[in-house]
């Protein structure tokens, strides 16, 4: 059945520390602050900014992800220091399926302190109450312990391993892959 939802301006999405909302030029300094450290972007398919033009080349590539409503990435803003320190996104969203698949990446001054489990189910609940998905995807690498234990805490399953799926930076990765039913979520 397919009865999902597009939104027409990316909603915020608030938490007890944290503001998810969209991004914007004013954030380029702060994006830059995270994105451009090696150790943040080891697991992703990026490398990490090499100037504050590519965190700007970021941002205008998240609102015209939108804007063609492929992708919607919220910036992860801090209440208490008013500053951005990640972000999150719901993409691939494939209609015919009803189902999405979510990434994240956060500074890591901020790791291990349950910030980004905080925002995965912040986001997980928007997917299933607000654009009626049925199911939600994450994967992260099969070393990547901290995003493991992210996706198990908000209430993900890990499927099973996805040998050699993605080659990134010149290796051939294999990927866990978790998801959350809406059946399991609301059950």
């Amino acid at each position: 059945m397919n009865d999902i939802i597009w939104v027409t301006e990316i909603p915020n999405i608030e938490t007890d520390r944290l503001l998810l909302r969209e991004i914007s030029l004013k954030d380029t300094d702060d994006v830059f602050e995270y994105a451009s450290i090696p150790e943040v972007t080891t697991f992703l398919v990026w490398r990490p900014h090499q100037s504050r033009q590519d965190s700007i080349d970021f941002i205008n590539f998240a609102k015209e992800q939108f804007v063609k409503k492929i992708t919607i990435i919220w910036g992860i803003e801090y209440k208490e220091e008013r500053k951005l320190i990640g972000t999150i996104d719901l993409r691939n969203t494939q209609l015919i399926n009803n189902c999405g698949e979510i990434g994240y990446v956060i500074s890591k001054k901020y790791w291990n302190r349950g910030i980004m489990t905080e925002v995965l189910k912040s986001v997980i609940k928007f997917g299933f109450n607000d654009l009626k998905l049925h199911r939600i995807e994450a994967h992260c690498e099969t070393e990547n312990i901290g995003s493991s234990r992210v996706m198990e805490k908000a209430g993900m399953k890990c499927e099973g391993v996805l040998r050699e799926k993605i080659y990134i930076k010149n290796k051939y990765r294999s990927m866990k892959m978790f998801s959350i039913l809406k059946s399991e979520y609301f059950g």
